[in-house]
């Protein structure tokens, strides 16, 4: 397992670097003292606090909106009316700011597209993962965003297709939804349906969970409501356009960002998670004009203080994730 991994399940950077030695230079100094050592309990009694004060201060630093997050954890958010700007035809972007009790906690970069103007397509390079910018580039995109889960060896977790092809496990149960185009473009439930058959249909394709806003106008977005990261999402809206979301920070657990979606104004009729933490990636570069967003947070709780510092600094220094699987957007010619 990598020393840094940012999956949250590789354990807590805080317990590793922090807690771990601030115990062994514990012992230390209890055991020199015991020994008659003294100048050696003194360097590990100067080194405790040492530790002790970088914790307390990354307890201090971290951003508002885990406070905010954690002091209401279920309660929906309010997303501001978004105002879109054209960059080329059929392509609007908007930034727009979320609230929690009259408190800005996020914001949203929102791509909305036509698409009858944008093909939309699945692309998987396990063997060599690129920065979003890079898959932007090879591609020739107006929009790339990251997509759905993989494994450590860079495999697709849900069922893809690209270019008409398989990829990822054959035999997957969904209750949850997937991206097709080719024929046209949707967001289908999977609830109770076979999912190769179900996909099978379409040249390009990618399983995800979850649905944070079903056909039906309810959420299936479910688990910890202390689980916060950068999130990505893809949905369509009541007239029928794209629309594509990453959060420029963490605030949003799943369950939460479901509840806040459907009662937005963005009148999504389904919209479904894609990956998300340091991994939730956005490239738009069209008409002359750019943006890209970078992950910059995933934590369980309020106790990884460093896991979160250690990201947020990886994302200010422009340390772009690779990214093995992505969704590009495409202008027809």
């Amino acid at each position: 397992m990598p020393l840094l991994t940012i999956d949250p399940g590789g354990g807590s950077y805080t317990a590793r670097f922090l807690g771990a030695p601030l115990v062994a230079l514990a012992l230390v100094g209890v055991l020199a003292a015991w020994r008659g050592r003294r100048r050696i309990a003194l360097a590990a009694a100067t080194g405790g606090v040492l530790v002790a004060a970088l914790w307390a201060g990354l307890y201090l630093w971290r951003p508002r909106w885990i406070s905010v997050a954690l002091a209401d954890p279920v309660t929906p958010a309010v997303i501001a009316a978004p105002r879109w700007v054209e960059r080329a035809p059929g392509l609007e972007t908007a930034d727009v700011a979320v609230e929690l009790a009259g408190e800005r906690v996020e914001s949203l970069a929102l791509v909305r597209l036509d698409r009858a103007r944008y093909d939309l397509s699945v692309h998987w390079a396990g063997d060599q993962p690129l920065a979003i910018e890079d898959w932007q580039r090879a591609l020739a995109a107006d929009v790339v965003i990251n997509g759905s889960y993989f494994e450590r060896d860079r495999t697709p977790t849900t069922p893809l297709r690209s270019a008409g092809r398989a990829l990822g496990p054959a035999g997957y149960t969904s209750s949850h939804g997937a991206i097709v185009a080719g024929p046209g473009f949707d967001i289908i439930d999977l609830r109770g349906r076979d999912v190769a058959s179900a996909l099978a249909p379409y040249r390009e394709a990618m399983v995800s969970y979850p649905l944070l806003v079903a056909p039906g106008g309810e959420t299936r977005a479910g688990g910890r409501d202390d689980w916060f990261a950068n999130r990505t999402f893809v949905g369509i809206d009541d007239q029928s356009r794209i629309v594509i979301a990453t959060t420029r920070e963490g605030f949003f657990a799943l369950r939460r960002l479901g509840e806040t979606l459907r009662r937005s104004s963005l009148g999504l009729r389904v919209a479904l998670n894609l990956d998300g933490g340091p991994l939730a990636s956005q490239i738009v570069a069209a008409g002359g004009w750019t943006r890209v967003v970078h992950g910059n947070a995933e934590i369980t709780g309020a106790g990884d203080v460093l896991r979160l510092a250690y990201q947020s600094a990886q994302a200010r220094g422009h340390e772009a994730v690779k990214l093995p699987i992505v969704l590009a957007a495409v202008r027809r010619r």
